[in-house]
């Protein structure tokens, strides 16, 4: 497994335990919307920010553009008061969205430019993406325990769907 992979693996991974952690939240008693949105974009921004660095010598950016994204819209979050308003909320994930998946649709064009058979792959994680988080924002007009919720269940999608770019690598590789 190159370097790469086992770097997109460890992110997606994360992304994953992130999902499990905010369906865990509510649990707690731990549902203010506000902190952990600032936590999600944060460790979103951090995690690609990361990824982009570890495996800059790929010339992979969909790190970096996801990092540019996410501290774009972690500002958002702060300057918006999203614990008053569900439609802010809302907007600002659905703008996350739209955004991410032009950086994910630059990835698509990437592989289908070299005839890498990967970017059918991609574009099925793109449009499930794209459906799942529409679904989650249309979601979050409920009290902040479900939009804690939802966006946990968002973000354990995400992180499956990204776990699927270096496991298809990983065993196209060794068949």
């Amino acid at each position: 497994m190159k370097q790469k992979q086992k770097v997109d693996m460890v992110i997606a991974l994360c992304l994953i335990f992130i999902g499990v952690i905010l369906l865990i939240l509510p649990i707690l008693g731990l549902h203010n919307i506000y902190h952990l949105m600032l936590f999600v974009f944060s460790a979103y921004t951090i995690l690609n920010c990361l990824q982009f660095i570890l495996t800059r010598k790929s010339k992979d950016y969909e790190g970096l553009y996801s990092a540019i994204i996410s501290f774009i819209t972690l500002i958002l979050t702060i300057i918006f008061d999203i614990a008053e308003s569900p439609r802010i909320l809302s907007l600002i994930l659905m703008g996350w969205i739209s955004f991410m998946s032009l950086a994910k649709l630059k990835k698509i064009d990437y592989y289908h430019d070299r005839n890498d058979r990967m970017w059918k792959i991609r574009v099925f994680n793109l449009s499930f993406f794209i459906l799942s988080g529409i679904l989650t924002s249309i979601n979050l007009a409920y009290s902040s325990e479900v939009q804690v919720l939802v966006i946990g269940f968002f973000m354990l999608i995400h992180g499956i769907l990204e776990l699927f770019d270096p496991l298809v690598k990983t065993l196209i590789a060794h068949s």
